[in-house]
Order: C-alpha cells, then sequence, then structure tokens
C-alpha cells in the first residue's frame, strides 16, 4: 500500500474515532476509552510525520498565504490549511482536556486514593461522576468548536475540492466518457 492509501486510512480512522467519541460524550467510560483511541491515533500521526514522507510532514497544518488573491481565494491551499489547523488544534486541545478530566482511571493508571469522609458525601464512586467545573466546560466547548470546523472542513472540499473529498471518502474515481 502506498503512503496516501494509509494517509487516507488514518484520516478515516481519526475522524470514525473522533466522531464517536463526540457522539458518547455522556457514556463515560466508552466515552473515555474512546478519548484515549483519539490520543493514541494522534501521537502515531506525530511519529509518522517524522519519518519523512513529504506527504505525511505538518506543513499541511500552517497555513501560507503567498499566492492568495482575489481570482484564487476559494480555491487557494491556505483556506484547506487553515481548517486543518483548527481541526488539529481543536482535536488535540479535547483529547489533551479529557485525559486531564479523567487522569487515567478509563486505562487504570490512575493512583487509588482513599476517599476522605468530608468527600464521601459528593461522590457515589461511579465511572464517570466528573466535576461540572472549567475544565469540564472547556472539553465540551472545545468539541464543539472541533466539530465546527470539521463541519466548514466538508463544506469546503464538497464545495471546491470534490475530486479530492471523494478521494479521501475512497469513493473511485468515475471514468470520464
Amino acid at each position: 500500500m502506498n503512503v496516501i492509501k494509509y494517509l487516507r486510512l488514518y484520516h478515516a480512522t481519526l475522524a470514525i474515532t473522533a466522531l464517536l467519541a463526540y457522539i458518547t460524550g455522556e457514556l463515560g467510560i466508552i466515552h473515555a476509552w474512546l478519548g484515549y483511541g483519539v490520543a493514541l491515533i494522534i501521537v502515531i500521526r506525530l511519529l509518522w510525520a517524522i519519518s519523512g514522507e513529504s506527504q505525511l510532514g505538518l506543513s499541511k497544518f500552517y497555513p501560507s498565504f503567498e499566492g492568495l488573491k482575489v481570482n484564487n481565494a476559494l480555491t487557494h491551499p491556505a483556506i484547506s490549511h487553515t481548517l486543518l489547523a483548527g481541526i488539529a488544534l481543536s482535536v488535540i486541545a479535547v483529547t489533551l482536556t479529557g485525559i486531564m478530566m479523567d487522569q487515567g482511571k478509563a486505562i487504570g493508571l490512575a493512583e487509588m486514593k482513599m476517599i476522605t469522609s468530608a468527600f464521601a458525601d459528593d461522590d457515589n464512586g461511579e465511572y464517570g461522576e466528573r466535576d461540572e467545573g472549567f475544565l469540564s466546560e472547556s472539553h465540551e466547548f472545545l468539541a464543539n468548536v472541533m466539530l465546527l470546523f470539521v463541519g466548514m472542513h466538508i463544506t469546503y472540499l464538497i464545495l471546491f475540492k470534490r475530486p479530492l473529498a471523494l478521494f479521501m471518502l475512497f469513493v473511485p474515481k468515475q471514468d470520464k466518457k
């Protein structure tokens, strides 16, 4: 399999895992495991980026506005790169806030802590009970920002880069007659 086919497979895996994590936001341990799955996919992608393959570099996430003019504004790579950067940053941020909230509980890395009697009445000990504080609100906000960027990315590709969108979705190329 060539590099581009692996990249398409990575893209589909990340997209499906992130979408499932978003959808299962209220399902506790399932949501947490999917979040850790997204984290693993991100780490694999970062390691893959340093492999030296030009198609895998992180330059696609850095918008360059060189050559941007009025007549090419809608199809210039800067738009795609900006949307990809937004997706990448929001996925990383939502994943990090999720890991910070979970503190390794879902994957068995959390230290066993004794619940003092002062906290015993506040927590019934079930997985998924979490403080709805700043971190949780940030996590939800970032997840919604991620979804917004993904929606803009999909819309942009369908409107202006349809062949690329179809290629990334494994739709076979249609022969022109």
